[in-house]
């Protein structure tokens, strides 16, 4: 983690706005060929073609190197003082902003080799303390297709034995992957489909992204740390998986070929902190997708 260890640049602009940025090793140069290398023509620039975009945020897809590397660059900015007060204690005036939290984990998960995208750079302004713009940038994963995708698009289109084949192939991969996160103490803290990326259509090739909320813990995970993630996955689950592919998926978590006490709390967990979520995540997927828990 050291070739990651976040040093800010000196401090740009003013006494009270200040411009901080942080480059991976070796990406400074190769960043400034792109246009990037700085705060402002990184955060006012419109290279690339516009991925997401909402009222406070933006996710751009750059093309770097004559288009042999694919970057991502994802900008976050205050629109009204009501975001600033409610993330107080959440990097908008203590503690670490939720760009450089980001970077930090996603560098973790890429030295675990649990995600393929690598975090190159991050920046940002503050006013009299206050977060104000910030930037992440990554770099991008080969031919992605997000897991929400995968199921409801390319699932339906295989045929009954093929299906319920790669349907339990995933399904392994996803307990593989959040079995090695929970085994070095982390929690994504959004682990939802969508923020699980298949690369180049190999399922092997699982990379979580997205983890602003994700946290190391200095202890053992608790039943109840481990359910939140595990909720998240479930959360949509009921329409597309049956029950017992769920229980597999569980079963193949815990390493384990029968429920045990442990096992059996777990799922209650899992299940009660599920439900709230249901009817978003479904929404998320695609409340009109084709259901095929029964196929």
């Amino acid at each position: 983690m050291n070739a990651y260890r976040l040093e800010p640049s000196p401090p740009a602009v003013s006494v009270l706005r200040r411009q901080y940025l942080h480059f991976a090793p070796g990406w400074e140069a190769r960043l400034r060929a792109a246009g990037l290398n700085s705060f402002e023509p990184a955060f006012l620039g419109d290279q690339g073609t516009v991925v997401r975009r909402s009222g406070s945020s933006e996710v751009r897809r750059v093309e770097v190197e004559g288009a042999r590397q694919v970057l991502f660059l994802k900008k976050s900015w205050v629109t009204r003082w009501a975001q600033l007060r409610s993330r107080v204690f959440r990097g908008m005036l203590f503690g670490a902003s939720q760009v450089r939290r980001e970077f930090a984990n996603l560098a973790r998960l890429h030295e675990w080799q649990l995600t393929e995208a690598m975090p190159l750079a991050f920046g940002e302004e503050r006013r009299a303390g206050w977060l104000w713009r910030s930037f992440l940038i990554t770099t991008g994963i080969a031919e992605p297709m997000p897991v929400d995708v995968f199921i409801r698009d390319v699932l339906p289109r295989l045929a009954g034995a093929e299906r319920r084949s790669v349907r339990g192939e995933l399904l392994r991969q996803v307990a593989r992957l959040t079995r090695v996160m929970h085994a070095r103490q982390f929690t994504h803290g959004d682990l939802y489909w969508r923020n699980l990326v298949i690369a180049g259509n190999e399922l092997a090739r699982l990379s979580l992204i997205d983890m602003p909320r994700g946290r190391s813990h200095r202890r053992e995970l608790s039943v109840a740390a481990r359910a939140s993630d595990l909720a998240a996955l479930d959360a949509p689950a009921q329409r597309f998986f049956r029950r017992s592919e769920r229980l597999r998926f569980l079963l193949d978590y815990r390493q384990t070929r029968r429920l045990d006490a442990g096992g059996k709390e777990l799922i209650r967990q899992v299940l009660k902190a599920a439900e709230p979520m249901r009817r978003k995540q479904l929404a998320h997927v695609g409340a009109d997708a084709p259901q095929h828990a029964q196929t």
